[in-house]
This record gives structure tokens, C-alpha cells and sequence, in this order.
């Protein structure tokens, strides 16, 4: 055993001496860089010429998306137009089918069938009510969920914040508690102030509000908007902004305040103790509501932007102020409105009217250079065809595959009406703009309808 360690050690070090060995006479004779020289510095010395490599040829690089045309190419548009055209004659359009599309840069035109007649745009209203939104509100600003201690009462205040979770209400609960701990009052009742909006319901939805469970009454708060189950359209709170003061009400209780009597609506006094909560930013709830098209958040934003006008935060008030808004917008930009007329924020009332060329020329507007930050982002707030949102599971036909991850936009349905507005970069490098209606087909043929849609969004990004 040790004799077979000694020649294990001698290997070693003959294998370490050999490569030491060869460098050191390497860099002794100037073959190798190194600290060791046999050859002094020469004072005649002087720098030679820069070594330059050999001209290899070089193939070139193949761009990731083509370079944007000069100008519109007339036959190019034509063409598209025909293709989008086509699908008219698909069963479930029957004809029904309206569109427009317009090159960013340039504001023309490119293909439009029908563009002028107003017609139900479903939930691509959201898009405009993001759009006066972001007119009007900071994109930085949160909402206010407010405590007032004022004697031995203590008032619940809402400042629009829907999207409350009850953790998010536990952290007001445990500032209030303190407070009510530091200040040694005893028993203390609790009130609900939820007058910052009015009318939760917006009686112009008919059939499709909270009773059918696609949005929750317009409140001043609530937890988790109101949602009574995980279901998107399973049932919703009919009042809540007074079951999130119940919940309110218990946590205080958990935090051992004694709290007397049922919770009583009352406005909140001016003076008092206050402690509050802030919710996320304005634009993160313009993203959601564009993402995963949230009716309940599109009405809030709409009650927002009327009290940033100066309007009652009431359905017919907010309806107005997005309006209003949206209209002065399209005569700042020279976009045709006519017909446009709105009597919700969320699109879910059948009476709302919107010509394509008005969503198209929005969406257009808004990509120009000189637009506000805040409001371009509306462009990346809506979802990706085949991946994200209300798109997800869109854009999946084989006439539709060529769309996937390259048409963004806002879905829209209700009853017989399917639509679509976004933006797209067509084969020869222009940004285009869009809106596409089908209109008047059977509901029992929603899927069959978007996906006519998705279809016809997808020619904008495809050659014949």
C-alpha cells in the first residue's frame, strides 16, 4: 500500500513538472507571453501595422419583421379588402359582416366594408372607457378604502376600490383596531359611508346584469367585486358594499374590538381619526379590465372618469362622461362618430352604438407618437390572439392559425353580435388598425361567429 502511494505521488509530480517545464522554456525564448524574457527591450523597437482580419464575405442578415413599406400599396389594400370581403358569404355572417381598417401612420384607409353604421360593439366599449379613463385620471392614482374614528363610532368609508380581497380589508382592520386600542375608546358601533357612487345598477342592462351574474351593482367597495363564487358569471352580491362592511365588522371582531349593533349607512363626519388603504394603480386596473374584460372594473373606471368631469357617479353619468369624452377625442383627431351614442361603460346594454371606423380610429390615434404614454399602453393592455385573456382560446381554426400571437385586440359579444378591435403589423411592415363586426347570426352560434371573426382578422396579417 505505501509503495503503491509513492509511485502515485512520483506520477503526479511528473505529470505537473512537464507542462511547467515546457512553459518555462516557452516564454524564456519569446515563443509564449510571459513574465520570463531571454530578449531585452530593443529602443529601435516601433509598433507594426494593425493586424486586420481577412475579408471573409458575409451573408446578410435577414431581418425579424420586414421594414415597413413607404406608402399604402393600392393593390396590396385592394386585395385585402377582398379577402376580408370573402367571408361574408361564410353561413353564420350571412352577409352581416362590417369592418374597418386604417394604417396608423398615415390615417387612410386600407379595406373597410360598412364602416359607418353604428352598431351594438359589446364589450370593445371597454376600449373607449379605458381610453376617456386615461383622459381623465392619473395612471398613478389609488383608491382610497378609508377608517374614520370619530367618539365611539367608526365609519367605513368607500373610496371605488371593487377589488378588495379580505386580506387586503384585514390590514384596514388591524390600523383601526389599534387606533381604537391607542385611544382607549371602549364599545364602538359601525357605519358604512358608500356614497361616493349611486344607482349600483344600471337598469339599460336588462337581462344581462348582476341577476345573470356578468357584473355585480356599481359600489363605492367591495370584496373580490362582489363574486359570491369563483365562477365568472356565477351569482353576484346585490349589495356590496354593505357585505363588505359585514365582513369588515367580523375581522374588527377576530382583532378582539367590541363592536355593537348591525352595521347602519351614515355618511362620514368631517373631522375624526383616519387610516386607510390604497388599492392597485388606475392603469393596473385599466390593464385588468382590458386582459380578462371585467364588466364590474369597466363601470367603476366609468363612475371615475364622471367625477373627474364634474358628472354624478351614475350609470347615466358615467354613459355621458365616456361619451363626451370619446367624441371631443375624435374631433381632436378627424374621426367620423356618427350614431355613436353609449348608455353604459362595459357594453353589456344592447343599446349602445359604435361605428367600426369610430374603434378603429381610436385605436389608430392612440399609436400615434405624440400620444400620452398611459394611453398607448392601452395597445398592450388587450390580449395576444391564441395566448393571453379573452384571446387565449381564440385564433385556433386552421383559416385562423396564421393569427396567432400576431393580432392583439378587445373581444366583444352579446346576443347576435361578435367583435374584435386591435392592432396588427401587416406583411409589408405597416401598423394597421381595426374593427370587425359580425352581426345579426343565431346566439346558439356564438363560437361559430368568433370564430368567423378571428378569421377575418387573421387575412390582415396573411397574403393571398
Amino acid at each position: 500500500m505505501a509503495r503503491d502511494r509513492l509511485w502515485r505521488a512520483a506520477a503526479i509530480v511528473a505529470c505537473t513538472a512537464l507542462p511547467v517545464g515546457f512553459y518555462a522554456v516557452g516564454d524564456l525564448t519569446d515563443a509564449f507571453p510571459g513574465v520570463l524574457t531571454l530578449t531585452a527591450d530593443s529602443p529601435e523597437a516601433t509598433a507594426g501595422p494593425r493586424a486586420e482580419g481577412e475579408d471573409y464575405e458575409r451573408p446578410a442578415l435577414t431581418p425579424l419583421a420586414p421594414e415597413p413599406a413607404a406608402s399604402g400599396d393600392p393593390a396590396a389594400s385592394a386585395d385585402l379588402r377582398s379577402r376580408m370581403d370573402a367571408h361574408a358569404a361564410d353561413p353564420v355572417v350571412g352577409g352581416n359582416l362590417a369592418f374597418s381598417v386604417i394604417d396608423v401612420e398615415s390615417g387612410d384607409v386600407v379595406a373597410s366594408r360598412d364602416p359607418a353604421t353604428a352598431r351594438t360593439p359589446a364589450s370593445t366599449l371597454k376600449f373607449l372607457t379605458a381610453t376617456a379613463a386615461l383622459r381623465h385620471l392619473d395612471p398613478d392614482a389609488t383608491l382610497p378604502t378609508t377608517t374614520v374614528l370619530d367618539g365611539d363610532t367608526l365609519t367605513l368609508v368607500g373610496g371605488g376600490d371593487m377589488r378588495l380581497t379580505e386580506q387586503s380589508l384585514g390590514l384596514l382592520a388591524d390600523a383601526a383596531a389599534q387606533r381604537i386600542r391607542d385611544t382607549g375608546t371602549g364599545p364602538v358601533s359601525l357605519a358604512l359611508d358608500d356614497t361616493l357612487f349611486q344607482g349600483g345598477v344600471n337598469p339599460r342592462w336588462g337581462a344581462n346584469g348582476p341577476a345573470g351574474g356578468w357584473v355585480a351593482p356599481t359600489s363605492a367597495l367591495a370584496v373580490d367585486e362582489g363574486w359570491l363564487s369563483p365562477e365568472e358569471y356565477g351569482p353576484k352580491s346585490m349589495d356590496p358594499s354593505m357585505d363588505a362592511a359585514v365582513i369588515f365588522q367580523r375581522l374588527l371582531r377576530e382583532r378582539d374590538v367590541e363592536v355593537t349593533g348591525d352595521v347602519v349607512r351614515a355618511p362620514a363626519p368631517a373631522g375624526g381619526a383616519r387610516d386607510e388603504i390604497r388599492s392597485a394603480p388606475i392603469s393596473d386596473l385599466v390593464a385588468h379590465t382590458l386582459l380578462v374584460s371585467d364588466n364590474t372594473t369597466a363601470e367603476v373606471l366609468g363612475r371615475l372618469t364622471a367625477l373627474a368631469m364634474g358628472l354624478p357617479a351614475t350609470p347615466e353619468g358615467a354613459a355621458q362622461a365616456v361619451q363626451t369624452e370619446i367624441a371631443t377625442f375624435a374631433d381632436e383627431q378627424g374621426i367620423a362618430r356618427d350614431g355613436f351614442a353609449l348608455v353604459d361603460t362595459c357594453g353589456l346594454a344592447v343599446d349602445n352604438r359604435i361605428p367600426p371606423e369610430l374603434l378603429a380610429g381610436t385605436v389608430a390615434a392612440l399609436d400615434a407618437d405624440t400620444t400620452p404614454v398611459a394611453l398607448r399602453d392601452i395597445l398592450t393592455d388587450v390580449p395576444i390572439g391564441g395566448l393571453t385573456g379573452t384571446l387565449a382560446e381564440r385564433f385556433r381554426a386552421p383559416d385562423a392559425l396564421a393569427g396567432r400571437g400576431l393580432i392583439r385586440g378587445k373581444t366583444g359579444y352579446l346576443g347576435g353580435a361578435a367583435t374584435l378591435v386591435g392592432i396588427a403589423v401587416r406583411p409589408d411592415g405597416r401598423t394597421v388598425a381595426f374593427s370587425i363586426v359580425v352581426h345579426g347570426f343565431d346566439p346558439a352560434r356564438s363560437a361559430d361567429a368568433r370564430a368567423a371573426i378571428d378569421a377575418v382578422a387573421t387575412e390582415i396579417v396573411t397574403t393571398a
